[in-house]
């Protein structure tokens, strides 16, 4: 109605937030779907050298730990455990001495893999500043941070493994000093054990989240140990969340599209190349293993270097030149 009063909006329009936004899960899973369709070559090569002798060595000696499981475990008949059929000390001797290279190649593919994340941040930061990726930049500046890089894992390894001890130790103490429920098998004893257990699960999970960014930063920055540690724990504040959720959907498509490309890979393998060359079944298949984790090992590493630059945008925006005065 004319002349009557203006309405007024029950609560003021929420300010636009200034600076660079935050890119959205889909934005991040875009852009390093582009960088590795673009820079495949040279991140193939890498994945190779890094993920590759790590991959050929836990697919051998996991599969030579399976087999010996495999051969050693009761036999079971009509779901039934043969009474007769018991695993004597020469064959958990024969277990153990199946599962220590298995362990010891696990370790190695880790550490490998870890460098490895060095070059393939280096290729994205290449991208991100428009500039040509190739193998031996990559190389070069990845062998020259991979000192770092070591200092890093043994230093968040023995961190973590300083978490769990504390956990375990706050279990037995719970365990030892409340009581517990043999007939419910609970009890406080139990209760605190549990929220002791779960407690430093989750102070292992927050900390590798805060600490993800550390090896891109590492390339990008051109920083040691003690910087890189500062430096991912400044860009992560904030993002835990959003670093887990990319982490965990980049390890879930790794895990499937690396088990999909090996069963692709054994069944050519197994079924036409291990005939004509004279390979074992089981060679074979490691082979086939291997080359499914090559494939995609650039996928996570890629997905943490782009989140590490968005982080940065956002964390620490460019400061604006002297003078310039922005205003109505």
């Amino acid at each position: 109605m004319s002349g009557g009063p203006e309405w007024e909006p029950i609560e003021p329009p929420a300010p636009k937030p200034a600076g660079p936004q935050p890119l959205r899960l889909g934005q991040v899973l875009a852009i390093a779907l582009r960088i590795l369709r673009r820079h495949w070559p040279v991140l193939l090569l890498l994945a190779l050298l890094f993920a590759g002798p790590g991959a050929l060595l836990t697919a051998a000696t996991g599969m030579q730990f399976t087999e010996t499981l495999i051969d050693i475990l009761p036999s079971i008949e009509d779901g039934q455990v043969a009474a007769d059929d018991v695993i004597t000390q020469a064959e958990l001797d024969r277990a153990i001495e199946a599962l220590v290279p298995y362990l010891a190649a696990t370790v190695v593919a880790g550490i490998l893999t870890s460098i490895g994340a060095l070059a393939f941040s280096a290729v994205v930061a290449d991208d991100y500043h428009a500039r040509t990726a190739t193998l031996s930049v990559a190389l070069r500046r990845c062998l020259g941070r991979t000192p770092s890089a070591l200092g890093f894992i043994l230093l968040t390894t023995l961190i973590i493994v300083g978490v769990l001890l504390l956990g375990a130790i706050g279990m037995a103490v719970a365990f030892i000093i409340l009581p517990t429920s043999s007939v419910t098998a609970g009890g406080p004893g139990v209760f605190l054990a549990l929220i002791a257990g779960v407690a430093a699960a989750v102070a292992v999970i927050y900390l590798t989240m805060r600490w993800a960014p550390a090896f891109p930063a590492m390339v990008e920055e051109d920083i040691g140990v003690r910087d890189a540690l500062r430096r991912s724990w400044h860009l992560s504040a904030d993002n835990v969340w959003r670093i887990l959720v990319i982490a965990l959907l980049g390890a879930l498509a790794t895990a499937l599209v690396a088990s999909l490309l090996s069963q692709v890979l054994a069944l050519l393998l197994v079924g036409g190349l291990a005939p004509a060359l004279g390979l074992d079944d089981s060679v074979a298949e490691s082979i086939a293993l291997a080359l499914g984790a090559i494939l995609v090992a650039p996928l996570v590493p890629v997905l943490m270097a782009v989140l590490y630059f968005d982080l940065r945008a956002r964390r620490d925006p460019p400061v604006p030149p002297a003078g310039d005065v922005t205003g109505p």
